[in-house]
């Protein structure tokens, strides 16, 4: 595999010489070059700008194709700039962008008195677990609320994000959610799929049997039918981007070159660690193409259609 596997997302080849003549330089979110000279000093006006203006962060969404397709590592490259924010403990999946929106779908929910917790339960009975405003309204409607009310908590985020990281230009998480929602409610969104052999997939999750992976589907079929279903969800909403492990574990410095300029942001790949408890192989290069190794003909067979279809 070498980089020119890699791919825009359209077919494009990201060759480490041919990329840059097709980045997209609408996704600066702030307008100007941070090359430049004065690049550093434009930040603090920017932020300044946005606070002014009511924008908010833009999300860079990263959308795996499934578990074990390097999402973690690919969070510890984008952790490695100052000008993107999120909590970087291990495993970088506290999701603040995907919590806000599951809350404000939650919350707008057309209330049913047969499955959700009525007023006076809700306000004096015990806690609830949680539910949507526990009432139907006459006074507005509460589901064409939702864009707004999600917007409005985003902006909050945004705010108390830039407090912590005034340079702050991009939030970024693994998405638990369709982010949809998010665009609807006036949040950029840049997403990244993720995607992975499907046959290395099943040999690393037969290999990490860390806690909460206990619904993972490790038998190929169930492998097989899970990804095509995800692969069509993903096709359906294309992303900004699709990139390979691949590119990831075999070539991380290029592929920090083309993410740091799709996202006008400095990248530092030789800052990026592989967690001992997270890693199943004894390098980011025996990754690739080991269930050639670790699965039989047959397994292989059943997971070749996907592999083919994403270009493996």
């Amino acid at each position: 595999m070498t980089n020119e596997d890699c791919d825009d997302g359209v077919g494009t080849p990201l060759t480490k010489t041919g990329w840059r003549n097709r980045i997209a330089y609408s996704t600066n979110p702030l307008g100007f070059d941070p090359t430049s000279a004065p690049g550093n000093r434009a930040i603090e006006t920017a932020m300044g700008a946005i606070r002014k203006n009511g924008a908010v962060l833009p999300i860079v969404g990263i959308r795996p194709l499934s578990g074990r397709t390097g999402t973690t590592l690919l969070m510890s490259l984008l952790g490695t700039s100052p000008s993107i924010a999120f909590d970087r403990r291990y495993p970088a999946e506290y999701r603040i962008g995907s919590y806000l929106a599951r809350m404000a779908s939650q919350m707008t929910e057309p209330f049913d008195e047969r499955t959700h917790v009525g007023v006076t339960d809700f306000f004096f009975g015990p806690p609830p677990s949680w539910g949507p405003l526990p009432f139907r309204s006459d006074a507005f409607d509460v589901s064409a609320w939702r864009p707004e009310l999600l917007r409005a908590m985003w902006t909050s985020v945004s705010d108390a994000l830039l407090a912590s990281r005034p340079n702050a230009r991009w939030y970024a998480e693994k998405l638990a959610v369709d982010e949809a929602p998010l665009r609807e409610a006036g949040v950029e969104v840049f997403t990244i799929d993720l995607v992975r052999d499907p046959r290395d997939i099943l040999a690393s999750r037969r290999s990490f049997l860390a806690g909460g992976t206990d619904h993972w589907a490790r038998d190929a079929e169930s492998v097989a039918d899970e990804l095509s279903v995800r692969l069509d969800e993903l096709d359906a909403q294309p992303p900004n981007l699709r990139l390979r492990y691949e590119d990831l574990a075999i070539d991380l410095e290029t592929t920090a070159e083309m993410l740091g300029e799709h996202l006008r942001v400095e990248l530092f790949s030789s800052d990026v660690d592989r967690p001992a408890q997270h890693v199943t192989t004894p390098s980011a290069t025996a990754s690739v193409g080991r269930w050639r190794g670790d699965l039989d003909e047959d397994d292989a067979a059943t997971l070749t259609p996907i592999a083919e279809r994403l270009g493996y």
